[in-house]
């Protein structure tokens, strides 16, 4: 801003006087300041009510219009410190019988207690491997198995217990290194029989052998079934105590699994043969187009379905003739089945001859106070795990619960069943007898409506609507604040802190008054909850279960008469609750009913427009595009303000200047006059 020297000649005070001036100029530009601010302020309320509408139609009200919200169930134990429950609404009433077998647990092992290191020093998370006696040139490497992950560790010269625990971490187990106890502690993480583990080494002949069986199987693309098959017949072709027919039936059901894969394997191999698909094509285009009408095109969907078929049946037939030719014994070396027979032979003489060898224990999982964990599956899909002398195993095991008679089973201690939730804290008396049933603990679990709850929730609702009904109507009925408009800067600096929120309170307070949309939601919500409703041929209202309005002063405020929290009421016999009690499905119906048809006004009153936003009840789009407006009209406002107050300054600056050369001008001609004043 320029400098401005007012009055030099004058003696006047240009700047009050160009401020006055325009003063009464900027009379307009107040005036759209306050539409502004107003508007603003308008929206900020709105913006608060549309928050608590919204949240009422999204939990209150939508919790009244869904039937599930009325079968709320109340579970009780009859032993809770054996067992605890919880129910859905899916849950059936009535009493229920409960015996806990069993409960889940996860697999624990600790390892036997360590010295010292061979330097005669204490071991810690950071001592090696080669200095608790393992040789790093043996190319060692320690498998961690799980039921979804494997993680192997190399033994080097470097390798330390950090390393060990952090593969065992890596594999997904809880795994440390006590140092106040010398000892590894290593568990699951999570309960049950699928998460049990398996720590190896291939230090073992025998355990290399085995693992290449394993792979021969594609191990890790089997069923869980075909795994148990699997690790069961390597355990019994070499137990001592297995006989000569247990250990062919082991070597049958080897191969069962792997002619399986074959078969698989030449079928994928045929059907996918560029060749094969030729000639498949060929022979079934000139098939299909011969079985044409006249003028009748082929469909290239139908000979691409002929195609497959015609691959994959005579894949079939190839690899059954196979089959046949091994099976009778004339197949001979070229034989898929044969030749696959002949490798397992050759890799299960290796397996069985490594078991008869002493096994290498120079670098033996002993060495960290561990041994060889081995788990293998079961037929009916339990898993055994076996660990060696010194070790402490704790297997791993399902939750077994007697539900209603059933045998029910579960890899933690909370089982789902039926609606329930049962969270199992102890074994029932007698179950360590599963022969005698007859002292057996039961615990009955009952099962009932939850009429308490839906109460609540009706209670609930009635309390949000009041409140919201309550801050609408004030809005709606408020004291109009006619004269009172914002307070400018120089107004603000006349008053107190006090003075000015009082002011300002007195306009927010009456922005909503006689508002159209409020007014609208006032009257919709009214009429939605006032209305009847007809339950298997029987009219019911509100009124019939007790709720209703007491006094048209309150403006359609509810009141639940015997609710013993509204003085106005409480003494009143308790209708909702006999309802609830007597009739709940007719309660239900009618809640759904007008909750839903509240809660479709509402969705249509707050539906996307190009004046307002998609679950916005005002028009917010239009009053920020008014804003803006203002905003707009203000700048070029101010912009036409200054270029006036320039003007003005301008014009008193030119009087100065005139002034100045007058006085000038009669100075100069008092002298030449001789009135020189002495």
């Amino acid at each position: 801003m320029p400098m401005r020297l007012s009055g030099l000649a004058s003696g006047m005070d240009t700047e009050s006087i160009v401020t006055e001036l325009m003063k009464a100029q900027r009379y307009k530009s107040t005036r759209i300041e306050n539409k502004k601010t107003m508007l603003e302020w308008k929206k900020e309320k709105w913006s608060d009510l549309n928050t608590k509408l919204y949240k009422f139609y999204t939990d209150s009200l939508s919790k009244l219009r869904m039937q599930g919200s009325f079968n709320t169930k109340k579970a009780s134990s009859s032993n809770d410190d054996k067992v605890e429950i919880s129910a859905s609404t899916s849950a059936p009433a009535g009493t229920h019988t409960l015996k806990v077998q069993q409960l889940a647990s996860s697999q624990f092992v600790t390892g036997s207690k360590l010295g010292t290191d061979v330097n005669g020093n204490g071991i810690t998370a950071l001592t090696k491997l080669t200095d608790l006696g393992f040789n790093a040139s043996e190319g060692t490497t320690i498998t961690v198995e799980t039921d979804n992950k494997t993680v192997n560790l190399d033994i080097g010269s470097s390798t330390t217990i950090n390393d060990v625990i952090k593969t065992l971490k890596d594999a997904g187990l809880n795994a440390s290194y006590d140092t106040s106890q010398n000892r590894f502690f290593i568990s699951s993480k999570e309960s049950g029989i699928q998460n049990t583990f398996s720590i190896t080494t291939n230090s073992s002949e025998l355990t290399q052998e085995r693992n290449i069986i394993r792979d021969y199987l594609n191990y890790g693309s089997l069923s869980t079934a075909e795994k148990g098959t699997v690790d069961n017949a390597l355990s019994a072709y070499i137990d001592t105590a297995s006989t000569a027919d247990d250990k062919t039936q082991a070597r049958t059901d080897l191969l069962t699994v792997k002619h399986k894969q074959v078969r698989e394997d030449f079928i994928q191999s045929y059907i996918t043969d560029e060749a094969n698909i030729t000639a498949a094509t060929d022979s079934e285009r000139a098939r299909l187009e011969a079985e044409l009408a006249d003028g009748e095109t082929l469909d290239e969907d139908v000979l691409k379905a002929a195609v497959d078929t015609k691959l994959r049946t005579d894949a079939e037939a190839l690899v059954t003739a196979e089959y046949e030719e091994w099976e009778t014994g004339t197949a001979d070396a070229t034989n898929i089945f044969e030749a696959s027979e002949t490798q397992l032979d050759t890799l299960l003489t290796n397996y069985e001859t490594d078991n008869s060898t002493v096994i290498n224990q120079t670098n033996s999982l002993s060495l960290l106070g561990l041994s060889e964990i081995i788990t293998t599956e079961n037929p009916d899909g339990t898993k055994t795990t076996t660990a060696g002398p010194g070790v402490v195993l704790v297997q791993a095991s399902d939750s077994k619960v007697i539900y209603n008679g059933a045998e029910l089973t579960g890899s933690s201690n909370t089982i789902k069943v039926n609606g329930l939730t049962l969270t199992l804290k102890g074994v029932t008396e007698g179950m360590d007898t599963p022969a005698d049933t007859s002292d057996d603990e039961i615990i009955s679990l009952s099962i009932s409506n939850d009429t308490q709850a839906v109460y609540d929730m009706i209670k609930g609702f009635v309390k949000s609507y009041n409140e919201l009904l309550t801050e609408m109507n004030e809005a709606y009925l408020a004291p109009s604040a006619k004269g009172y408009d914002p307070l400018t800067d120089e107004e603000k600096s006349a008053m107190s802190e006090k003075q000015i929120d009082q002011w300002e309170d007195k306009i927010k307070d009456s922005l909503l008054r006689r508002d159209n949309t409020v007014n609208n939601l006032l009257t919709a919500m009214r009429t939605s909850l006032s209305q009847s409703v007809d339950v298997d041929g029987v009219s019911y209202s509100l009124s019939s279960f007790g709720i209703s309005s007491i006094n048209y002063t309150e403006k359609g405020l509810l009141h639940i008469a015997g609710d013993a929290d509204d003085s106005l009421v409480s003494a009143k016999e308790d209708k909702l609750m006999k309802a609830l009690s007597e009739n709940p499905e007719a309660v239900m119906g009618v809640f759904n009913d007008l909750a839903g048809k509240l809660y479709d006004t509402m969705t249509d009153k707050m539906s996307g427009t190009s004046l307002r936003s998609a679950l916005t009840f005002y028009n917010d789009k239009e009053m920020s595009k008014t804003i803006t407006n203002y905003e707009s009209d203000l700048r070029e406002m101010e912009r036409k303000l200054q270029k006036m107050e320039d003007r003005y300054y301008k014009q008193f600056a030119a009087m100065e200047t005139a002034m100045a050369k007058m006085n000038s001008q009669s100075s100069s001609l008092m002298s030449m006059l001789g009135m020189n004043q002495q």
